[in-house]
């Protein structure tokens, strides 16, 4: 079976989305599938994780560069044509650019049936940001191409839920992101990591993993670290920073006084990657907005427990699997779990215990990959009725 997917950008930059679909599509290829990649670049994009799926043996078409907010590039359409006429079925990713719209078109036009992936896109609170200019794309063109996709790829009910009220016609297909256990087999040692930053110590250590932006709520963060206890805890920032919103966090920091104990790492990437998350005695997200979380799933992988806020959709599942905590997005209620954690060190080690058999038994890219050949089959012989 041939699989085209279909993204405006493969870089590790790019967050969830670029992630989730670089480990996909390698499962996939795992699982037996003939898993191929488009993607557009923009001017001075360049994507070594795109050069590491080549090496792997993974094809990917490479198409721009791509100007302007919808990344358009006179290059797409010819590109996407060639691609989707090979493809039995077409999976998009994310929303906003023209290489998804391209692809929606030119499969209806052939024949071939899609998904789309929104990657928490439609979220209101994602919806918000942008306002009229949103409202307009999806009333005017994005609208017509999700009603006619074949299914809508959530990852998570949350997910689903939300999205709901816009009444789209294709129906929904609920089926979770996954990690590569592989890298987590055999972690790095606690002091792997500490030890490239001696200021660290054997102090209690917090991270937050991902893109340093204002949606994963550092103005709840870094207040609420001020009042946690113990006192000496460590707070690291490890991600890439697209939109220059560090200086807001160390302005935050220093006018919290907590300057000399929040490290920034930068992206960390492979087995530096794992030692940050395997260091860390708590993972933390207040997002305002998060439709799955693929640093939280790594974190627990890493046998970190978490906290998150209500607005991170695996809440409800890493509560209830007792490898975390679920709070608020108030400043007070994160600085009490935070310490609630920290503080009892047994409840913490009893949730690590449980973090890694849990992200094995439900989040594993090799059995998501295999559900995926029978969902796909589903749908080709649903489209062809």
């Amino acid at each position: 079976m041939r699989v085209l997917h279909v993204i405006s950008l493969l870089a590790a930059t790019e967050g969830g989305p670029s992630a989730a679909l670089a480990g996909l599509a390698r499962a996939q290829v795992r699982a037996g599938l003939d898993a191929r990649i488009l993607s557009t670049f923009r001017p001075n994009d360049a994507s070594t994780d795109a050069d590491k799926l080549c090496r792997e043996g993974i094809p990917l078409e490479w198409v721009g560069p791509c100007r302007g907010p919808l990344r358009w590039s006179p290059r797409i359409r010819p590109a996407v044509r060639r691609a989707v006429s090979q493809a039995d079925v077409i999976h998009i990713h994310a929303l906003w650019e023209s290489v998804q719209h391209a692809a929606a078109g030119t499969a209806q036009c052939n024949g071939k049936p899609y998904i789309f992936r929104p990657c928490g896109m439609l979220d209101p609170w994602s919806l918000q940001q942008g306002g009229i200019k949103k409202r307009i794309y999806l009333k005017l063109r994005l609208r017509g191409d999700l009603d006619r996709a074949a299914a809508i790829h959530y990852t998570t009910n949350a997910e689903r839920d939300c999205v709901a009220p816009l009444n789209i016609k294709a129906p929904p297909l609920v089926v979770p992101n996954g990690v590569d256990l592989s890298e987590f087999a055999d972690p790095p040692t606690r002091a792997s990591f500490r030890s490239r930053h001696p200021a660290i110590g054997e102090r209690p250590m917090v991270i937050i993993f991902g893109r340093v932006d204002a949606k994963k709520g550092f103005d709840l963060l870094i207040p609420a670290f001020a009042k946690t206890q113990p006192g000496d805890a460590v707070l690291v920032v490890a991600g890439p920073d697209l939109e220059n919103y560090t200086p807001a966090v160390r302005k935050l920091a220093a006018e919290a006084g907590v300057e000399d104990r929040v490290i920034f790492t930068g992206m960390l990437r492979g087995r530096d990657r794992v030692a940050a998350l395997a260091a860390a005695d708590l993972f933390v997200l207040p997002s305002y907005q998060e439709n799955f979380g693929v640093s939280v799933i790594e974190s627990l992988a890493a046998g970190c427990p978490v906290v998150l806020s209500d607005q991170v959709a695996l809440h409800s599942q890493t509560t209830a699997a007792g490898v975390g905590a679920t709070v608020p997005l108030n400043i007070d209620a994160l600085a009490a779990a935070l310490t609630h954690w920290l503080t009892h060190h047994e409840m913490r080690r009893a949730a690590a215990a449980k973090a890694a058999p849990w992200v094995r038994a439900n989040f594993d890219w090799d059995v998501i990959a295999r559900s995926w050949v029978g969902h796909y089959q589903h749908i080709l012989n649903s489209h062809a009725q």
